[in-house]
């Protein structure tokens, strides 16, 4: 009886040790370059759209874009179905601003802003700060190379209850993939 009961005990432990072992090797990425997904070319800027996200482009009615499509902006939504979620779900939005676009920091329009500490990813070093609008949650990243600037905005929080963070692999993922493409 006391044979069984050791026997019992390894095979549970064995068991447990197993499942622990399949779920460590199916979890989620810890590098933004492990991320998969499809790229998202707006025309003059691509980013990565990672699994359970989706890219949509930028409708300019103010410019002369083919098809009324920002070739120099988009926007990746966590969870999204459609373009209405981009008004109940995180997102993130990405700017191109070509040599002939001047570039200003938004900075002195939003509320509580503070600045975080520059860090580079992908090809760029990027500078912010974090903010609110209308009591939503953003930080806000911009980067000036040469003679070219991409703003990246990340709504962290909507009327959802999605969440994302500059720290999710998933948004370092998109941020370190962004390329200007024209």
């Amino acid at each position: 009886m006391r044979k069984k009961n050791i026997q019992k005990c390894f095979l549970l432990i064995l068991a447990l040790a197993m499942l622990l072992a399949l779920t460590a090797c199916g979890g989620t990425p810890e590098d933004p370059s492990e991320v998969k997904g499809e790229t998202f070319d707006a025309g003059n800027i691509s980013a990565l759209a990672p699994k359970g996200w989706k890219a949509f482009p930028v409708s300019d009615l103010f410019d002369e874009y083919e098809g009324d499509n920002n070739p120099n902006s988009m926007q990746i939504c966590k969870d999204a179905d459609d373009e209405w979620d981009l008004l109940s779900k995180p997102y993130i939005m990405i700017t191109y601003y070509d040599p002939e676009t001047s570039f200003l920091s938004a900075k002195d329009w939003y509320d509580d802003a503070e600045d975080i500490e520059s860090f580079t990813l992908g090809n760029y070093t990027w500078e912010g700060y974090t903010c609110t609008s209308l009591d939503y949650p953003y930080t806000i990243l911009e980067t000036i190379d040469g003679d070219i600037a991409i703003q990246v905005d990340i709504l962290e929080k909507s009327s959802d209850k999605l969440e994302i963070a500059l720290e999710d692999v998933d948004v370092q993922a998109i941020i370190a993939s962004i390329t200007v493409t024209e």
